[in-house]
């Protein structure tokens, strides 16, 4: 038995909307990327830090620029992931897309948050903050926040972050980030080792502390500031549980399947303000 439906009932619309639904997805950029099916994976990696509409510089780039990098990268076949994604599939848990890559934001700025969620849930595109804790705790105590020109996270907005499930929050020490009196995690000269490596420790454990207490996963990702550290740095991060180490070499990195120590190296290309996108993606295209 045939069933006829009025010409332009709301019946009939719904079935035509039903059957365009998967080729709106298709052009919108939300089509299932291919799944990684190698051993290897070749993980280009971006670091970000500032979002600003007044000014572009080194570390500095504006909302647009962003949006056409993910522009880019989707339009180039790239999904972005967490680094939970990619240790997880290195542990064999869990699956890759075919072309993943990381897109990192430094520091703990607010206006990773204001500029960078809204572009992120437009272009499906995942990406990672690594805060400073002590920023984020002058910040929350201050109860200055919310300004993109300055702020920085507040405990909430990490946990509203980690809730929208677009963001993975990392550790990028809660006090190191400075040039002086020590420059980054580097051990000072008046430091006896043991007491460095203690004050080390304690230093990266009150960061995963609070970020854990803002109800957000304890990080197993650890980003050195300015990308500086030795053998005794690695080696007591790593105790401490971190799985993957984030640099500031430039270069994309192969991870193996069951390789741990392929993730303790990432390089990451520095999201420079003054540069184009179409730089940005010979860089992130590039074989070597």
């Amino acid at each position: 038995m045939s069933i006829l439906i009025a010409k332009n009932s709301p019946v009939k619309r719904f079935f035509v909307f039903v059957l365009i639904l998967p080729f709106l997805f298709v052009s919108f950029g939300f089509s299932k990327p291919d799944i990684l099916k190698a051993d290897e994976v070749r993980l280009p990696v971006l670091m970000y830090h500032n979002v600003l509409k007044c000014r572009t510089g080194k570390y500095i780039v504006s909302p647009s620029q962003v949006e056409d990098d993910f522009i880019a990268l989707q339009k180039a076949g790239y999904t972005g992931v967490h680094m939970r994604d990619v240790i997880d599939w290195m542990d064999g848990k869990s699956k890759l897309p075919a072309k993943p890559v990381v897109i990192t934001f430094d520091d703990g700025h607010y206006n990773n948050m204001h500029y960078v969620l809204p572009l992120a849930k437009k272009y499906n595109m995942k990406f990672m903050i690594n805060p400073v804790t002590s920023f984020s705790k002058f910040t929350t105590d201050s109860n200055d926040h919310s300004n993109p020109n300055y702020s920085h996270l507040t405990w909430s907005q990490m946990k509203e972050l980690h809730d929208s499930g677009m963001v993975e929050i990392g550790n990028h020490t809660h006090a190191m980030h400075k040039y002086r009196p020590r420059f980054g995690i580097l051990k000072m000269e008046s430091e006896s080792k043991s007491k460095y490596l203690e004050n080390l420790r304690t230093d990266v454990n009150k960061a995963n502390d609070l970020i854990e207490a803002s109800g957000v996963p304890r990080p197993t990702t650890f980003a050195y500031p300015f990308g500086k550290y030795d053998k005794s740095a690695k080696e007591t991060v790593l105790e401490m549980g971190f799985r993957a180490l984030l640099t500031c070499t430039e270069g994309v990195t192969t991870i193996k399947k069951g390789k741990q120590e392929s993730l303790h190296n990432i390089r990451r290309y520095n999201r420079d303000g003054d540069m184009k996108t179409e730089e940005i993606m010979k860089l992130v295209e590039r074989k070597a």
